[in-house]
């Protein structure tokens, strides 16, 4: 066997599967006459390079209500919310879903830390904002809509002195 031959049998071995997009995570912004624009949050392994594969709308195209069409606009948000990429849809049937060039933009980073003590700290989920215990990384509170409600139940995760 040759040395090129074993290396293409490695590369189809290690080939990296892209990540189904979950209906669940995406959203209606508006419709109207002839398109309709979508939000859509992808998992948290999703790379702007799967937005290539048609093959990850599967589950979206098969029977759900928000199933993509020709020329809808699909704004697509990456887990942490580091990019997002604005797209047409060029094709669309059962099987997957074509975007025609999306444009990718890069996020920028925080200004200001998020708060944390010695032993939690608020995160964002891809959700919302939850107090992760810094040991483990476990979630000790259901998804919230902003850092600071966050902040507000990480200090209730403390015993108060009753008087």
């Amino acid at each position: 066997m040759s040395k090129s031959a074993l290396n293409a049998a490695d590369l189809k071995s290690i080939a990296r599967q892209a990540p189904d997009i979950d209906p669940a995570r995406v959203t209606l912004q508006s419709t109207g006459f002839v398109w309709r624009e979508y939000l859509v949050r992808v998992p948290v392994d999703f790379v702007a390079d799967d937005l290539k594969e048609p093959g990850v709308w599967r589950k979206l195209q098969n029977g759900s209500r928000n199933a993509l069409r020709k020329f809808d606009r699909v704004t697509v948000v990456a887990y942490d919310e580091t990019w997002l990429a604005e797209a047409i849809v060029a094709s669309a049937d059962v099987k997957g879903a074509v975007l025609a060039k999306p444009k990718i933009t890069t996020m920028p980073a925080r200004f200001d830390k998020l708060f944390e003590d010695d032993k939690y700290r608020v995160a964002w989920n891809g959700f919302g904002y939850v107090v992760e215990r810094k040991s483990d990384g476990h979630p000790m509170t259901q998804a919230t809509a902003n850092a600071e409600l966050a902040t507000r139940l990480l200090t209730q995760l403390y015993p108060a002195r009753v008087a």
